[in-house]
């Protein structure tokens, strides 16, 4: 490492942590648009989750201008963890390796912390880009009526100090992507970094935790670029929807991390996804597992669409697999929400 690689790390703002698992395909993208930001001094640590390709390989061969440290896997939470752990600087940005970010991200983020010291953390807006390069989702703070329906006080261009109610919004829908945070260290550091117990729900437990004590504001600005492809983690529902479950029960356990209205909403949300649990396997045909959910859901909350579901289970294969086709073919929706 030369002085000046040595003292640009020491003098940095910003610890870019980059948390890594079997992402040889994507990594370099990643890398390189946290390297090009402009107008901030950064250090990049990609932490290695127990990775069986290339990953630790191809981010090693950025020299010094990467750190990279590999670990056996332990989710991406514990990377991000390991990540924290290892940066020095005052304000910490998430980077996921299959997410790339416009050069003028970290600067016009770190100058809204620096000027708001009672904020923890700035996030953007993003575009979801399929593999082909086809734009999937165009940016979506401003059409998710959680975000949307929140107080929005203005502080620079397309930047809004967000209420207190922020956490509670959060709590009903995550609009929060972590690879469009910046974090002020003492704000992470507060609510000792991602709880491990998660794999795909830790970022949004993290947040609720952490705006119980720190304002947040939004840049709507689509300063992301995220890749949906078939490593991406969040598309598993099923262990999604698990994850919710396992955060209502932290939530009933220890109110205190939550907002106030957590305990009677997720009160609520406990038949919705135990119900949604039973029409994902009833759509792998497992109607014993199926039966399981629903008959919980129905437990819990009573409704028509839980009881014709776990009807359906009690149909013979044949017959719930035509059943489940002309429901598709016809576009029927059996879902019930959260009230």
């Amino acid at each position: 490492m030369t002085g000046s690689t040595a003292a640009a790390i020491k003098d940095a703002m910003i610890d870019v942590i980059i948390p890594a698992y079997n992402g040889a395909r994507v990594i370099a993208a990643a890398i390189d648009s946290a390297l090009a930001q402009t107008g901030v001094l950064l250090r990049v640590i990609v932490v290695d989750d127990g990775s069986t390709d290339e990953t630790a390989a191809i981010a090693g061969s950025y020299g010094p201008r990467v750190t990279v440290v590999s670990q056996a896997n332990r989710g991406v939470s514990g990377a991000r963890n390991t990540g924290i752990a290892m940066s020095q600087a005052p304000y910490i940005a998430l980077l996921d390796q299959d997410d790339v970010w416009q050069p003028v991200k970290l600067s016009r983020q770190l100058s809204l912390l620096e000027a708001h010291p009672a904020v923890g953390l700035v996030f953007t807006d993003m575009v979801l880009l399929e593999s082909t390069g086809r734009i999937a989702e165009d940016g979506y703070l401003r059409s998710t009526p959680p975000y949307a329906s929140l107080e929005r006080q203005p502080v620079a261009d397309s930047a809004y100090l967000l209420p207190e109610t922020l956490a509670e919004a959060v709590m009903r829908f995550n609009f929060i992507s972590p690879s469009t945070v910046l974090l002020r260290r003492a704000a992470i550091n507060d609510v000792g970094g991602f709880d491990e117990a998660f794999r795909l729900c830790d970022d949004a437990d993290c947040w609720l935790r952490l705006l119980q004590k720190w304002r947040a504001i939004a840049i709507e600005d689509r300063l992301v670029l995220s890749l949906i492809w078939e490593g991406n983690a969040s598309l598993n529902k099923e262990t999604l929807v698990c994850e919710r479950l396992k955060m209502a029960e932290k939530a009933l356990a220890h109110p205190e991390l939550f907002p106030a209205g957590a305990r009677p909403y997720f009160c609520k949300e406990r038949p919705v996804s135990l119900y949604r649990l039973g029409i994902l396997a009833l759509e792998k045909s497992d109607a014993k597992t199926a039966r399981k959910h629903l008959l919980a859901s129905f437990k819990t909350k009573p409704c028509l669409t839980t009881a014709l579901a776990l009807g359906a289970t009690l149909l013979g294969v044949r017959l719930r697999d035509r059943l489940w086709r002309a429901k598709r073919t016809i576009g029927l929706c059996w879902a019930i929400r959260v009230e």
